[in-house]
């Protein structure tokens, strides 16, 4: 897992195990601002979806990722390709963690849902162990500020931060969601993706203007 995802003094009650995975499930309490899936005429076959694309949630983007065992060293970076779609944005409430230990300023914070569906579209799959694309996605909040996700003790069912299948082969896909805790009435407004190929000694385009999905 990488470093910015915020444990936040979480854990769920009598889960001793640290664990991300499972399979995405549970009721929706809150609000959603899914839409209907519709392809993008960014997402062109053979291609990436370009840098700096901005699109509605349920669009699918053709996205570029490096996983964290190959984004070593500076050398060229080939992205595995893959189709992320940012499904919707859920607004929870705090009765969701009934069974999880939080810290009492973090009880009056609002919990926000971002559910996600990655598809491999190459045939080489990731090797490492541990690697998952969905950390790569990073959420936005309605002041332009970078939120980390939180990382539970075992399963969080509102909202399951699946792993991908093994293999993560051509044609295999995985519904994933990940939590954030938002103080002082804050909210999730945007979502993005960074990652992406680069020349050797740089940094990919991606970075500086990363895929976004939004409600419009």
């Amino acid at each position: 897992m990488r470093a910015g995802r915020a444990a936040a003094g979480i854990g769920v009650a009598v889960l001793a195990l640290a664990a991300c995975g499972g399979s995405g499930s549970g009721g929706s309490s809150g609000t959603s601002a899914a839409a209907t899936p519709t392809p993008t005429a960014a997402a062109i076959a053979g291609h990436l979806t370009p840098p700096g694309t901005h699109l509605k949630f349920g669009q699918p983007a053709t996205a570029g990722w490096v996983p964290t065992s190959l984004d070593t060293g500076t050398a060229a970076h080939k992205a595995l390709k893959l189709q992320v779609t940012v499904r919707s944005v859920e607004k929870g409430t705090i009765a969701d963690f009934k069974n999880v230990r939080l810290k009492s300023a973090e009880r009056t914070s609002t919990p926000y849902y971002v559910k996600v569906r990655i598809k491999a579209l190459g045939s080489t799959p990731p090797s490492g162990t541990n690697d998952d694309p969905d950390v790569t996605i990073d959420a936005i909040d309605d002041r332009g500020q970078q939120q980390s996700n939180i990382i539970f003790l075992g399963t969080f069912a509102r909202c399951d931060d699946a792993r991908p299948p093994k293999p993560f082969a051509n044609g295999k896909s995985y519904d994933s969601c990940l939590a954030y805790l938002m103080p002082g009435g804050g909210s999730i407004q945007k979502v993005q993706w960074n990652s992406g190929p680069s020349k050797a000694n740089e940094v990919t385009p991606y970075f500086d203007k990363p895929i976004v999905w939004a409600a419009t």
